[in-house]
């Protein structure tokens, strides 16, 4: 039986969309982060898409919850937001 929550019906087209927001998301962030001329810009950005991005992340992951060691099975909490890798810090 094939799983039909990853199928391209008639939400293909919003999965697409979705990725495409959440590709320009990504590197949008890793730019404005790089492109701080100082450590202290540098710092200054991160703090800003940390305060913007983890509540967002936040609530996608747990409804608004904060995350305490509850990620799905083969993700990890990494400093309260899941990945699917063993956390570096």
């Amino acid at each position: 039986m094939e799983n039909q929550k990853y199928d391209n019906g008639p939400n293909f087209a919003e999965y697409v969309t979705l990725r495409t927001i959440l590709d320009s998301l990504e590197i949008g962030a890793l730019r404005f982060y790089l492109d701080g001329t100082t450590p202290e810009e540098k710092r200054d950005r991160f703090e800003k898409l940390k305060f913007e991005l983890v509540p967002i992340i936040k609530q996608l992951w747990a409804g608004g919850d904060k995350l305490e060691g509850d990620c799905p099975d083969g993700y990890f909490n990494c400093d309260g937001v899941c990945v699917p890798y063993a956390c570096f810090m």
